[in-house]
């Protein structure tokens, strides 16, 4: 996709979250473009108004990709959430204020597909319904917090201060994810012990849940191209980015054990939560976009894990 037919060139871009797995590659494809970019890392502490209004005043961005947010899988997140929250809303909060004080006139904001209400778990999740409901306990904390994020662009668009995409993804994977082994989402989490288990010759590998749960995985070339689409049309409100295809964790268990080579026993620990059983993100708005994702699961996990084994020097964990 030729980023530089679709976003003026001479915009000033500042995005949050630059050393996230979403952060990283799309600002590697602005650079290849030519864009002049800022991205904000974790050495920045968002979570501070004065550091925050400070870094837009200075950069003076007219576009910004909100994308940082403290993550983690559903360990990190049952945990930890009084953290999830806070820091979150923090973040949040002090990125939209600095864009309203730094008149910066549109927002391409990352939402979560696991914000959407559990009581769905069975149902095709509609945009419009994302507010209607109490999420699943094993993310609420996470999930409030990006809610809030919504609510708060909301009411600027209405007030016609700002304008936003709020972006619901499906469970994004790729280059430069986070891999730890406990604090990371399901498939670089699965990488990385599949492959510690195979380099200490272990028999077996547990996966908490009973691997039933069926998710939405999308390769991370993929969601940057929805983010350049969505972002150049400047389009307005929440938008689901689906890759259309539902997987068991069971069965991206089997892909990655046979794309890492490793030779011992997958179990599973039904005492631990498996999550909601059942997302199924409706694509139309992408569909009528013209918008499909192109790297299938078996490919977009080869891809993953042969770079997993060629940065492992460097893997970035937190």
């Amino acid at each position: 996709m030729n980023v530089e037919k679709m976003i003026p060139i001479n915009q000033k871009i500042l995005i949050t979250g630059a050393s996230g797995l979403i952060g990283k590659n799309l600002i590697s494809r602005l650079n290849k473009e030519g864009y002049e970019v800022l991205g904000l890392d974790s050495k920045n502490d968002l979570r501070d108004s004065t550091l925050t209004q400070k870094l837009f005043k200075n950069y003076k961005p007219d576009l910004v990709f909100h994308l940082a947010a403290k993550v983690g899988g559903i360990f990190a997140n049952s945990n930890y959430k009084a953290d999830f929250y806070s820091d979150n809303v923090l973040i949040n909060t002090n990125v939209i204020n600095a864009c309203v004080s730094n008149n910066v006139e549109y927002v391409f904001a990352m939402g979560t597909g696991c914000a959407y209400p559990k009581r769905l778990e069975n149902n095709v999740l509609y945009e419009k319904d994302f507010l209607d409901g109490i999420p699943e306990i094993t993310n609420d904390a996470y999930a409030y917090a990006k809610r809030g994020l919504l609510v708060h662009l909301k009411s600027l668009e209405e007030s016609e201060i700002i304008k936003y995409t709020f972006c619901l993804p499906a469970n994004i994977y790729g280059p430069f994810d986070n891999f730890h082994p406990l604090n990371s989402h399901v498939v670089p989490g699965l990488i990385r012990r599949f492959c510690d288990s195979f380099d200490k010759n272990l028999n077996e590998i547990l996966i908490w849940g009973d691997g039933s749960a069926r998710r939405d995985f999308l390769f991370i070339d993929d969601c940057i191209d929805a983010i350049i689409k969505l972002s150049s049309i400047q389009f307005s409100g929440v938008v689901n980015v689906s890759s259309k295809t539902l997987t068991s964790i069971k069965e991206l268990a089997e892909l990655i054990k046979d794309k890492t080579n490793f030779k011992g026993l997958i179990k599973y620990d039904v005492s631990k939560l498996s999550g909601q059983k059942q997302r199924i993100m409706d694509p139309t708005i992408m569909d009528n976009l013209n918008w499909s994702p192109h790297i299938n699961l078996h490919d977009g996990i080869a891809k993953t894990v042969k770079w997993f084994f060629e940065n492992r020097s460097v893997i970035r964990e937190r």
